[in-house]
């Protein structure tokens, strides 16, 4: 096991990195051999930890890495990763600095914009060795209303494309917006194919097509035509026998399916376990008021054990007396309010708990298990939001 940092507090994740690789093969698994998969570690790799993800993922053969920002990029390319890495979030503003920290770390950006375009050739004629062109790849706004160039902005863009002595548009995309309801899927997909025609009508065959998300891979398997996400009705698509296409899945990669209902589409292991220890145990009489606003109340002469993790660890204040936590292979009640270095938690009904007792907050313990699904739906939230939550003060520890 590997630790980023001292570790003296007894909360801490652990990442188990044969799990990532079983996950990296069940969507692999999915897809035909030669659809390349780019993986999703934005976000520090959804909580995970960026690099050492990465790490996994590059070394199992994946086609490019993608992050959401230049900042994430600039962290894969200085934790040592060599596979291409594109930036879906393109530069956010960010302008002239953005363009020269991609072209500085051999970054792929996604242009959303037409503006993006004369920034980027700007900055690579000014840098770049001469006679190469820089790849880029284009988002299409089909549905999701949130980055990517909408149809009536296509053509203007497209003629900036074909100015820029440069750039090489390397890639089109997409991205659903609404993956269970197929009525709508298939409204995108049709958008997406017919601006698409038009990418290639004036810039001839483009290399790379994605659009399939964790949810598009779990559905499969699927063909070369249906990854791609630009088959019509009558099975013609965009994509030629010279052309990839990449998948790009994100959450199903860390063991979480992208929706509740998908959780028996593919045998995912979950990834990140969330482990603390008691540090505390106090024996209290009934009617005694536990944690802030008084919000609960013994009913009995009870144990409280106290747990080193609160909202400031993304161990979320929504959970306020309704999580339970794994004791001894026990599932028992967080009470009371969540607070921001600790919890309180019954311990009445175990007589074996004591200080220094295993609490499990998310993951497995013996024969029971909370999945980040279970704290989700105790949330309110949604179980990306949870890993994605988890804190930088929470030691991450990587089982190999």
């Amino acid at each position: 096991m590997r630790r980023w940092k001292m570790q003296l507090r007894p909360t801490h994740a652990v990442i188990d990195l044969a799990a990532l690789k079983h996950n990296y093969h069940e969507a692999q698994k999915r897809l035909p051999k030669n659809c390349g998969i780019l993986t999703m570690v934005k976000a520090d790799a959804y909580g995970h930890g960026a690099v050492p993800v990465a790490q996994v993922f590059e070394k199992e053969g994946c086609a490019a890495l993608g992050v959401a920002t230049v900042e994430e990029g600039i962290e894969l390319r200085e934790g040592g990763l060599k596979s291409q890495i594109l930036v879906v979030g393109g530069l956010l503003g960010k302008g002239k600095e953005g363009a020269e920290a991609i072209l500085k770390y051999h970054l792929t950006p996604v242009v959303h914009s037409a503006g993006v375009i004369d920034l980027l050739e700007e900055v690579v004629t000014r840098y770049q060795v001469p006679g190469t062109r820089y790849s880029v790849h284009l988002k299409v706004d089909s549905g999701m209303t949130r980055l990517g160039v909408t149809p009536k902005a296509l053509p203007q863009l497209l003629e900036r494309l074909k100015a820029a002595s440069h750039l090489k548009l390397e890639g089109v995309m997409t991205h659903l917006a609404f993956r269970q309801n197929a009525e709508y899927t298939k409204e995108q997909l049709r958008v997406f194919k017919t601006e698409g025609e038009k990418i290639v009508q004036e810039l001839g065959e483009i290399p790379v097509w994605h659009i399939a998300n964790s949810a598009a891979v779990m559905d499969g398997p699927f063909d070369r035509l249906r990854v791609s996400g630009a088959l019509d009705e009558r099975g013609s698509s965009l994509c030629s026998e010279r052309q990839k296409y990449w998948a790009r899945p994100g959450i199903m990669l860390y063991g979480i399916p992208p929706y509740p209902e998908y959780s028996k589409k593919a045998d995912l292991k979950s990834v990140l376990s969330l482990i603390s220890k008691i540090v505390l145990i106090k024996r209290v009489p009934r009617g005694t008021k536990v944690s802030y606003n008084c919000t609960y109340t013994t009913t009995r002469e009870s144990r409280i054990g106290v747990v080193p993790i609160g909202y400031a660890d993304g161990y979320p204040w929504s959970l306020s007396g309704k999580a339970h936590v794994l004791v001894g292979g026990k599932k028992i009640p967080v009470l009371g309010r969540v607070t921001m270095d600790m919890i309180m938690v019954d311990v009445t009904d175990l007589s074996e708990a004591e200080v220094g007792s295993e609490v499990v907050l998310l993951g497995n313990q013996k024969k029971e298990s909370i999945s980040a699904d279970q704290l989700a739906a105790w949330a309110g939230t949604i179980g990306y939001e949870i890993v994605c939550g988890v804190s930088k003060r929470i030691p991450r520890i990587y089982k190999q």
